[in-house]
């Protein structure tokens, strides 16, 4: 499931392209996330909001809120900085959550799962491998992003637990619309389509439902069955499937040391899930 969830992710890279062409990146995240919100709160119904108590509502803001300032800050840094870097940065995540697994959950990385890391972080290296490679402003805010990045999945694997994945998952992308609707106010000219081309429609179709609304359910769901290092391994196929969509969508060329990367990154995943084996606990010890 949440290979699937980078699946989609990946595709979207091409079609986002696109239409922010015509649209403001904040306005928009706003209206995919609103879109997205709206979806979920009929899925989850009274029924799953039912079950979300004070201190569910509570949780899902500030995960909403840790991934809104993932946005934001990885939308403001891309503006001074190649995507080259931001690519490669973002994926930084990949080490912060082990690195912050075992002081915050009590859960450190075990010694596989420490290897496919350093595995998956050469294959972001290769796969967004440019010359010269230099650190700016920009790249410290995207540094930012992957921070918040990794904290929200290391929220996801506590908090998730005893709540209606739906619900919690539409208060996080409601929490997100509501703060890019004020960062589109504060800092965009349009907050809101002036028209609607069958690209920009198509863009919110896939992003609001496959990308957001299935993904952070999916996310919500599953990632709580296992590990929050392996789940950040997992994610880092993303870039693996932008770049391929890139390739069949938009025609863009890839370099051999992007293949590589992309292949490494894979190896880092299946490494980290087969040695060593996870040990099975009986509940009633």
């Amino acid at each position: 499931m949440l290979v699937s969830v980078t699946l989609f992710w990946g595709a979207t890279f091409p079609i986002v392209k696109e239409a922010i062409e015509i649209l403001p990146v904040m306005a928009f995240l706003w209206v995919r996330f609103a879109f997205a919100a709206i979806v979920l709160a009929l899925l989850a119904g009274r029924r799953g909001f039912a079950h979300l108590d004070a201190r569910g509502w509570r949780r899902g803001i500030v995960l909403g809120s840790l991934l809104f300032a993932a946005y934001a800050f990885q939308t403001f840094g891309l503006e001074i900085t190649s995507s080259a870097n931001t690519g490669f940065l973002t994926g930084l995540n990949v080490v912060w959550v082990p690195l912050l697994a075992g002081p915050l959950l009590k859960k450190p990385a075990a010694v596989g799962a420490k290897i496919g890391v350093a595995i998956a972080l050469c294959g972001l290296l290769l796969l967004t491998w440019h010359w010269p490679w230099h650190l700016n402003p920009g790249d410290l805010l995207v540094v930012i992003c992957s921070l918040f990045v990794a904290l929200h999945i290391l929220g996801l694997d506590c908090w998730t637990q005893g709540s209606d994945a739906r619900a919690l998952t539409c208060v996080q992308i409601a929490t997100m619309a509501v703060l890019g609707c004020l960062g589109s106010l504060i800092f965009e000219p349009i907050s809101w389509p002036r028209s609607w081309p069958m690209s920009l429609v198509v863009a919110f179709l896939v992003t609001s439902i496959l990308a957001t609304a299935y993904a952070f359910w999916a996310m919500t769901s599953f990632q709580c069955l296992t590990t929050p290092t392996r789940a950040a391994l997992i994610y880092t196929l993303e870039p693996v499937w932008g770049a391929v969509f890139s390739v069949v969508l938009l025609g863009e060329q890839l370099s051999s040391l992007a293949w590589a990367g992309g292949c490494l990154i894979v190896a880092g995943m299946v490494f980290a899930e087969v040695w060593p084996k996870p040990r099975v606990y009986d509940a009633g010890v």
